[in-house]
């Protein structure tokens, strides 16, 4: 097969792209500077902008199968998704998968999620087999963690956060990549998480392991977190769509589903794992 994934230089792309050549699919990886994208090698980068759906049909031509991941973050997704499986559908994919969130699952009326339910939608009716994935909170969100644990020794929460289980990405690649290559995913829809519930306390003793050394915790107000994610150049509408997110989904971050090892015949992968494969990024002490 021919699989064009988009979004492959971010944190599922990343890990998907290495999953489906090891599989002896032939990957498309999709980017606006292949120059510098950093991709596997053995995959072919691709220049094409989901903003122009002029430049998807070179892209397109002769592939079998598309991961569809966008930034809903911003906005724009659901025009980004319509061009992309409009032109899918167009050059004679079989197959789609996308990228969704649980929030759509659980009913979310925050702005990402009901971004998501729409280009869902969308993703149904382009005419393609489809495949909807919807991961709770990735556990490579807590790379946030990482300015203040090297500077402060001190990682921030926000104060709408309680017990959450978060999923690490490379087991939402391996699901997507089940679901690209293997038969039996056609028209399903799979919430996705890890397999344990953690607080806020207990990530941060988790790091703390993994570094070598106490990371206290700090509870930040939303008026602390607008500053923080201010200074990283975010929209105001995004902020205040992912605060909404938090205060609505507070409830059920905590509920753990077993699609992963259900598919995949394994357990899903630990914080702890996560942790000690991202040690570095937090400083981790020298043995």
């Amino acid at each position: 097969m021919t699989i064009l994934v988009s979004g492959a230089t971010g944190k599922i792309g990343r890990e998907l792209v290495p999953l489906l050549l090891d599989r002896g699919e032939a990957v498309r990886a999709l980017t606006r500077d292949p120059a510098s994208a950093k991709v596997d090698p053995r995959a072919e980068a691709v220049k094409a902008d989901l903003d122009d759906p002029a430049t998807l049909p070179p892209v397109l031509d002769g592939v079998d199968a598309v991961f569809v991941l966008t930034n809903g973050h911003r906005g724009e997704g659901l025009a980004q998704e319509t061009h992309l499986a409009t032109a899918a559908a167009k050059a004679g994919a079989a197959r789609l998968v996308k990228l969704s969130t649980t929030g759509v699952h659980f009913g979310g009326t925050d702005r990402i999620s009901a971004g998501h339910r729409a280009a869902e939608e969308v993703i149904r009716a382009a005419g393609p087999a489809w495949t909807i994935l919807q991961p709770g909170g990735f556990m490579d969100n807590r790379l946030w963690w990482a300015k203040t644990a090297r500077e402060e020794n001190a990682v921030h929460v926000f104060e709408a956060e309680d017990a959450s289980v978060m999923i690490h990405a490379r087991d939402i690649a391996a699901v997507a990549a089940e679901a690209l290559t293997a038969p039996g995913h056609e028209g399903r829809t799979y919430p996705l998480t890890g397999g344990e519930v953690l607080t806020p306390a207990e990530q941060a003793a988790t790091l703390s392991a993994a570094v070598g050394r106490r990371l206290d915790l700090v509870v930040d107000t939303e008026a602390e977190l607008w500053a923080q994610f201010q200074a990283k150049g975010w929209p105001r509408e995004s902020f205040d769509g992912f605060v909404a997110l938090k205060r609505g989904s507070v409830e059920r971050e905590s509920i753990v589903f077993d699609t992963v090892e259900t598919l995949l015949d394994r357990a899903p992968l630990t914080f702890a794992t996560w942790c000690t494969e991202n040690a570095p990024a937090f400083g981790r002490r020298a043995a």
